[in-house]
């Protein structure tokens, strides 16, 4: 029994035991750890217990703010970290690698781009490479191209990080829009005549809602959301006026511009992608593709208004 122990002690880790302990480390949760592995609660616990009564050790304090690493589990989890880091690098060097015109492209952006703009520009790069299959996440938190959650991201940001490789395809432009129930005899409203919608607390820390808090200080929403695309819905419904991007509030009939195009919210987009996969030939196809189309599309969308 004695050799038994031994024997199961100094066996090495699985990998699936060190990513866990590396999630519920990232996530400071076993529900959270267990939506990142996509497996179930109980899979997180039972698996963590083991590991802990294997060491001897616990390695993490459970307290009301979740799980924190002890000292032990914060180097169970860099060495994770490491080994997950030096296999994803190995994959984005095989896949960089890869010439040829087929396959699968994963492209992440928001819901808005996804709707209104890369439907513009995919058609004709789908036709013209047949074997070439795209999957868009229109997750709005950002993805992790290190971690090859997407092969291509199209984002708005004033610089890309340093380890991604991006090109400037345009910029876009916000205006504040209103239902047109709200415009008397064809005249613009006063901002502050107006019911308003705004951002919930996830996207507070955009230079848009930070615009609208600083413009109309006291105002209080009557209605807040966490996505471009529910606040344009419930201002085209009459619900009350809002920032929007001019590449999709132009195109609601429901909806008239109160200002004029505010140049100082502009913010450029960017095509971006890892340096590892540039070289893939499908990636690198439709990030020259995407470079060459959006600046004119997105132009013609966010043209002014006579």
């Amino acid at each position: 029994m004695r050799k038994s122990n031994l024997q199961k002690r100094t066996e090495p880790l699985a990998w699936d035991d060190l990513r866990t302990v590396l999630a519920v480390a990232r996530e400071g949760s076993l529900s959270g750890a267990a939506r990142a592995l996509q497996v179930e609660h109980s899979t997180v616990f039972r698996r963590l217990r083991a590991i802990e009564e294997r060491f001897g050790a616990e390695l993490f304090e459970r307290g009301r703010g979740g799980y924190s690493p002890t000292a032990h589990g914060e180097a169970v989890a860099e060495s994770a970290r490491v080994m997950e880091e030096a296999a994803l690098a190995a994959e984005r060097r095989v896949l960089g690698a890869d010439v040829r015109l087929s396959g699968v492209v994963r492209i992440a952006t928001t819901e808005m781009f996804a709707a209104y703009l890369l439907p513009e520009v995919l058609p004709t790069f789908l036709d013209e490479n047949p074997e070439i299959e795209i999957e868009i996440d229109v997750a709005n938190q950002n993805v992790n191209l290190t971690h090859r959650e997407a092969d291509l991201a199209l984002r708005i940001a004033d610089q890309p990080a340093e380890h991604l490789y991006g090109r400037k395809v345009g910029e876009l432009r916000y205006a504040i829009f209103a239902h047109r129930r709200y415009f008397r005899r064809g005249t613009a409203p006063q901002l502050e005549e107006l019911p308003w919608i705004g951002f919930d607390e996830s996207l507070r820390r955009l230079t848009i809602a930070r615009w609208l808090d600083a413009r109309l200080p006291g105002m209080r929403p009557r209605l807040r959301a966490d996505s471009t695309i529910a606040i344009m819905h419930a201002a085209a419904a009459g619900i009350g006026a809002a920032i929007l991007p001019l590449l999709a509030a132009d195109a609601n009939p429901s909806l008239r511009r109160v200002t004029g195009v505010l140049e100082e919210l502009a913010v450029p987009l960017w095509v971006l992608n890892h340096a590892d996969v540039r070289e893939n030939a499908r990636v690198r196809a439709l990030s020259r593709h995407l470079a060459t189309t959006l600046p004119a599309t997105l132009e013609r969308l966010q043209q002014s208004q006579s």
